[in-house]
C-alpha cells in the first residue's frame, strides 16, 4: 500500500526553480530576510501580482506586522484601516485551522465584488480581484499568513497553482515558526536584562569563549574596583573602565576545562561547578563562578553566571551575601541604592554628590529618604546593614 503524501510532488523544472529560493528560506534568521526569502519563494512557484506575508497576530486580531510587494505607502495605517473592513477574518473565525483557502470561497461573485467597499477603498488600489491565503496557526489562534494575489487581466489560480503553493506551505511554516522563537527568546532576554540591570547585585554573563554578554552597571563597576582598587576607582566611569578581572577568566578556563574533560556523548546537570574567586588583596570582595549547562541541549554550548560582590563569597551559600543585600535594598529606587551603596564604601556626602554630580544637599534629602526606607538612623548603621 502506498502511503499518501502529504506534501504534493512538484514537476522537476519548477523544483530546480524553486532550489536557490528554498535555500535563503532555509537560511531566514530575521524578519527581514524571512519576507525577502517567502516573496521570492512563491513569485518562482506561481503568477502573482502582488505578495503579501502578514506576522505577529494576537488571537484572531489582524496582523501587527505586514510586507507586501508591490510596496503601498503609509502601510501601517493602511492594513489597520484595511483590517476594519476585511471580508476575510469572519471566515477564518469561522473556519478555525483552515491552512489555505482561495478568495472566491468568501468574496461575492466576481461582478458583485467589483462593486462592493472593499474592493473600491482597497482591492482595487492595491490591483487584485483575485487571490490565494496560506494561514498559519498557533492552536486555535491565527499566527501568521501569506497571501498571492492577481489582478483582473491574470487568469484565476489552477489547482497546479494551489499544489505549488500547498508545496511550500510546510517549508514558510518552518521558517516563520523559526524565526518567532528566535524573536521570542530575544524579547525574553531583554526583559532580563532590563530587570537585572539595575539590582544592586554584580552580575556578569559569559560565553563559551569567555566573553562577556551582558554585566549589569553593578558588575561593571565591582570590575573596575576589583582591576584597579578603591582609590582609583573613583575616578573611573564604569562603563568605560570596564574589563573582566583576569583571575575570572582563569576560573572560568578552569570549569571550561572540567566541563570538556567529560564524557561528550554524556551531557549532565552541573550543579557542582561552581568556583569561589576571592581578591588577592581586597577582603570582602570576591566572586562566584557558575556553569550554566542545559543538559537537555547538547547544541547549545555553556555559559558562565558571574556574581561579583564586595563580600566574602567563600563561606556563603551560592550568592548568599548578594541576595542579603538585595532583601535590604530592593525598596529603594536605583539612585537612592547608589547612594546607600557608595556611603557604605565610607564615602562622604561631598564625595558622594561629586561622583554623581549632584549637590551636597541633594545627597542629604536622598540619603534621609535611604535611612527611613530601611529603617537605620544613622551612616554607620547603614555600613553595618549593607556589610
Amino acid at each position: 500500500m502506498t502511503r499518501k503524501r502529504s506534501v504534493p510532488d512538484l514537476p522537476v523544472p519548477l523544483q530546480r526553480t524553486l532550489h536557490e529560493p528554498m535555500l535563503a528560506l532555509h537560511a531566514a534568521l530575521e524578519v527581514d530576510a524571512l519576507w525577502r526569502a517567502v516573496q521570492e519563494c512563491v513569485r518562482a512557484a506561481v503568477p502573482a501580482h502582488r505578495v503579501t506575508l502578514f506576522l505577529g497576530h494576537l488571537g484572531m486580531a489582524e496582523a501587527r506586522v505586514v510586507f507586501t510587494d508591490p510596496p503601498i505607502a503609509n502601510l501601517r495605517e493602511w492594513y489597520a484601516e484595511r483590517g476594519k473592513n476585511n471580508p476575510f477574518s469572519p471566515f477564518l473565525e469561522a473556519r478555525r485551522g483552515t491552512k489555505l483557502y482561495r478568495f472566491e470561497e468568501v468574496l461575492p461573485p466576481p461582478s458583485a465584488f467589483l462593486k462592493t467597499e472593499f474592493y473600491r477603498r482597497f482591492a482595487r488600489v492595491e490591483g487584485w480581484d483575485k487571490g490565494v491565503s496560506c494561514v498559519f496557526w498557533q492552536r486555535r489562534e491565527v499566527s501568521a499568513m501569506f497571501s498571492v494575489y492577481r489582478a483582473r487581466n491574470q487568469p484565476p489560480f489552477s489547482d497546479g497553482d494551489i499544489e505549488a503553493l500547498q508545496y511550500l506551505y510546510p517549508f514558510v511554516g518552518t521558517a516563520i515558526a523559526r524565526v518567532r522563537t528566535l524573536h521570542t527568546e530575544r524579547l525574553a532576554r531583554r526583559g532580563l536584562e532590563g530587570f537585572n540591570k539595575n539590582i544592586p547585585v554584580g552580575l556578569l554573563f559569559l560565553d563559551w569563549d569567555i566573553r562577556v554578554e551582558f554585566a549589569n552597571h553593578e558588575g561593571k563597576k565591582n570590575a573596575v574596583l576589583w582591576n584597579h582598587g578603591p582609590s582609583a576607582a573613583k575616578a573611573l566611569n564604569p562603563a568605560d573602565a570596564f574589563a573582566l578581572p583576569p583571575l575570572i577568566a582563569d576560573a572560568c578556563r578552569t570549569l571550561r576545562a572540567a566541563v570538556i574533560a567529560r564524557n561528550p556523548r554524556q551531557p549532565q546537570p552541573l550543579p557542582g561547578d561552581v568556583a569561589t574567586v576571592p581578591h588577592p588583596t581586597q577582603p570582602g570582595l570576591g566572586a562566584q563562578v557558575t556553569v550554566l549547562n542545559n543538559p537537555g541541549s547538547a547544541l547549545a554550548r555553556p555559559r558562565f553566571l558571574v556574581i561579583l560582590d564586595q563580600r566574602a563569597l567563600a563561606n556563603a551559600g551560592p550568592g548568599a551575601g548578594a541576595v542579603e543585600r538585595m532583601g535590604f535594598l530592593r525598596e529603594l529606587s536605583p539612585r537612592e541604592r547608589e547612594i546607600a551603596l557608595l556611603v557604605a564604601e565610607g564615602n562622604s556626602n561631598a564625595e558622594v554628590a561629586a561622583r554623581l554630580n549632584k549637590s551636597v544637599l541633594t545627597i542629604k534629602t536622598q540619603l534621609n529618604s535611604v535611612f527611613r526606607k530601611l529603617g537605620v538612623n544613622s551612616r554607620a548603621r547603614l555600613m553595618t546593614r549593607l556589610r
